[in-house]
């Protein structure tokens, strides 16, 4: 009984910690969301030199670069959820996992170099 109590209790805090990293997820991306729409909207009608001197802009960079990588973050955490839900099999979940694990973090690897490039040339 104890052992099966302490599984239990693991399951339920790994859980509840997946939901709370999603909320405060969802919560960074709110005020991001608007402050990068914001400056996408006021780009949208420059010229390509314009948009990237306007991104050399230490606040505009660091916005959407936190709303890109927590934006892959959140991404993560909800497919996680439906892919645990609806496929069965544990060797395809758990491959299905690892991929998007290392697919999610090679883009934000990517995304990282693209904004060091940005803001230092």
């Amino acid at each position: 009984m104890n052992l099966f109590w302490s599984t239990k209790m693991g399951q339920n805090i790994a859980s509840t910690r997946h939901w709370i990293k999603q909320r405060v997820s969802s919560i960074l991306l709110i005020p991001l969301t608007l402050l990068f729409f914001y400056n996408f909207l006021n780009v949208s009608t420059l010229s390509y030199d314009d948009v990237i001197s306007n991104y050399k802009n230490p606040f505009h960079l660091c916005v959407a670069f936190l709303f890109i990588t927590i934006s892959i973050w959140h991404f993560y955490q909800g497919i996680e959820v439906v892919l645990e839900d609806y496929i069965h099999e544990t060797n395809l979940r758990n491959s299905t996992l690892k991929t998007l694990k290392i697919l999610c973090w090679f883009l934000t690897l990517i995304i990282t170099l693209a904004f060091i490039f940005l803001y230092r040339f």
